[in-house]
């Protein structure tokens, strides 16, 4: 509870200066290595308004996603002048992170009207994770989803360069840090139990940023 005032607090803080000035919107596509789970491709969206002329805040929702299927080719089969193989699924999972965060970014030339800047952005907001697997290897087949969540934070560095005048392509390294739960309850010995997921760690990304689009 008192990590979701704090982003809450956050929020507020922030948003209210920045209404009447210019939006922009960011679209990011990168790689993603959580310690839990396995690593694949994230895409994200974060989109908010200019507080000044290096200063913004920001919405930021990502969307991460890495299945797996275990199939068994079966001996070869012969049937009108071709020669498929017979497969089996045998078990399969998808794993879906949803991440939100209301952020703080900073953007500042590297030299006085260079056309490249150093960006950095800090944010505080919720993870929600999603994990559902088909196992058709027992009778009868199981099929299980399980939904975490938790408070997470990021922090990110990088370089961004205008390609024109509204437009900006960037690099960002990031690190998200994140430990998502489900499953709270008592044991028959009368002590609080969950399960948990650790979600945190580094990334890496590419985007465009369009000034003067957005919300």
């Amino acid at each position: 509870m008192k990590k979701a005032i704090l982003s809450l607090m956050f929020l507020v803080f922030f948003i209210q200066p920045g209404f009447s000035r210019a939006p922009f919107t960011e679209f990011k596509i990168g790689y993603f290595y959580p310690e839990d789970t396995d690593h694949g491709y994230l895409f994200g969206i974060n989109a908010g308004r200019m507080i000044d002329e290096s200063l913004s805040w920001s919405f930021e929702i990502n969307y991460f996603q890495k299945g797996y299927k275990k199939i068994t080719k079966k001996e070869d089969l012969y049937f009108g002048g071709i020669q498929p193989q017979q497969a089996e699924l045998e078990l399969e999972y998808r794993t879906i992170m949803l991440p939100l965060y209301a952020k703080l970014n900073y953007e500042h030339p590297i030299a006085f009207k260079s056309p490249i800047y150093f960006r950095g952005s800090a944010g505080l907001g919720w993870e929600m994770v999603w994990n559902k697997a088909n196992n058709y290897q027992v009778t009868p087949s199981t099929h299980e989803t399980r939904f975490y969540n938790g408070f997470g934070w990021q922090a990110t560095a990088g370089l961004g360069f205008e390609i024109s005048s509204s437009a900006n392509f960037f690099i960002d390294g990031f690190y998200n840090g994140s430990t998502v739960k489900r499953n709270s309850k008592t044991n028959d010995e009368g002590l609080p139990t969950w399960e948990e997921l650790n979600v945190s760690g580094f990334g890496a990304r590419v985007g465009i940023s369009i000034v003067g689009f957005g919300w």
